[in-house]
């Protein structure tokens, strides 16, 4: 079983969406979460099923802003428990008989004057369910300054805030494999930033029913965020070491050369760079 969270930054887009296909398609999830889809249900019924999705259920932006879509696969039992603008709770589990655990996809609010109230949502959100629990998202905040490059330094109150707020919240820091700034702007500009605003955290009890559970981030083109692919149950198989492998839907936009290079360079990937030829938002 595996989930998938992504700020997809709007589904309007033919290509968005076809890079969304490719994704399920190489990633295979069982939970989708997505952020700011800048549509509502109407136009996400016929995305759904294009990627072959059994459910859905959908928080509409409003006008070309904010909106949130939680799909899943037939045979996943998916219970919503609330939801608002900025998150989708769920208890959910991968059949019938098994044991339930608890999903929130969870969108922080993008003004720093609003970030309290996302940190108040997710302490309320603490007490209401006692259930393993793991939150996947965009939050839109950096539990430390390293998490941020370029810019002006993140304010103390801001990191301090959310970290607090996580603590408070009986939850933990998941880390995830991949190139961890997932958020970018104005690339290839003196004023470049780059964050890490989206990220997985989790409960004590989660990480005990899922030991094995794994998380990467995966390098697309058709947003200015990076999808998170957490693996919750893993295939039971015998796995090699894991090795680099090429994503066919890199190929659908002509900047994933220039992404995938970067990425590498400014990440401990360098040596597979040279081994293949060397080949908007503040916070």
């Amino acid at each position: 079983m595996s989930c998938l969270s992504w700020n997809c930054r709007g589904l309007g887009n033919p290509s968005t969406v076809q890079v969304l296909v490719d994704l399920i398609h190489s990633k295979k999830p069982n939970i989708v979460f997505l952020i700011e889809t800048f549509v509502g249900l109407r136009r996400l019924q016929p995305i759904k099923q294009r990627l072959g999705y059994a459910g859905l259920f959908s928080v509409d932006s409003i006008g070309h802003r904010g909106g949130l879509a939680l799909l899943w696969k037939e045979g996943t039992e998916v219970d919503i428990k609330s939801f608002s603008a900025n998150h989708i709770d769920a208890e959910v589990c991968l059949s019938s008989g098994d044991l339930k655990w608890r999903f929130t996809g969870f969108y922080g609010c993008p003004e720093r004057v609003r970030r309290s109230e996302s940190w108040n949502l997710l302490k309320q959100l603490a007490v209401r369910n006692s259930l393993p629990w793991v939150v996947l998202g965009d939050f839109n905040d950096i539990l430390y300054p390293n998490e941020k490059r370029g810019g002006n330094p993140q304010p103390r109150r801001l990191i301090e805030g959310f970290s607090d707020t996580v603590e408070t919240s009986g939850l933990r820091d998941f880390k995830f494999e991949g190139y961890q700034y997932t958020w970018e702007q104005s690339k290839g500009t003196p004023n470049w930033v780059e964050a890490k605003l989206d990220r997985i955290l989790t409960s004590d009890t989660w990480c005990e029913l899922f030991p094995s559970a794994k998380a990467t981030s995966v390098i697309v083109s058709k947003s200015d965020h990076l999808p998170l692919f957490l693996e919750v149950l893993p295939n039971n198989n015998h796995r090699q070491k894991a090795r680099f492998k090429f994503e066919n839907l890199w190929l659908r936009d002509n900047t994933s050369r220039e992404i995938m290079i970067e990425s590498w360079s400014r990440s401990s990937g360098l040596h597979l760079m040279d081994r293949i030829g060397r080949c908007g938002k503040a916070i």
